[in-house]
């Protein structure tokens, strides 16, 4: 009995631990936010100009397979921050380096080195304004 009761234990153990990595370490949360005004300040000239030509059915099947269970069905943020107005506060070369590496709880390489899919739902994302 104490056997399953230790087992049952590192079972649950296990389970938190996957179910906490699955969405992001832990920074000190001061960079919580993707579109949280704390961009640099050359941004702004940035998201002013077109993100280029992206395949929109393509950049929201990868977001819906990827993004969708930290920043909610419609862009709203659940977890993760909204992604709504993202293009307002982000160029598309800085929404694809945090794709790549991460920021605050988001983990990096999320689309796992697919720098075509990375590319695509980065200007997809940076025409989100």
């Amino acid at each position: 009995m104490k056997l399953l009761k230790k087992w049952m234990s590192m079972v649950l153990g296990l389970v938190l631990i996957l179910g906490l990595a699955a969405c992001g370490g832990g920074n000190s949360g001061n960079e919580s936010s993707m579109n949280d005004g704390s961009a640099n300040e050359n941004s702004s000239d940035k998201t002013s100009e077109s993100s280029g030509e992206y395949d929109a059915e393509a950049a929201q099947a990868t977001y819906e397979a990827n993004c969708l269970s930290c920043h909610g069905e419609n862009l709203q943020g659940k977890v993760g921050p909204g992604l709504t107005a993202v293009g307002s506060s982000y160029s598309k070369d800085e929404i694809l380096n945090i794709i790549q590496n991460g920021k605050g709880q988001m983990p990096g390489n999320i689309l796992r080195g697919d720098t075509e899919k990375e590319e695509n739902v980065a200007k997809w994302l940076a025409d989100m304004k």
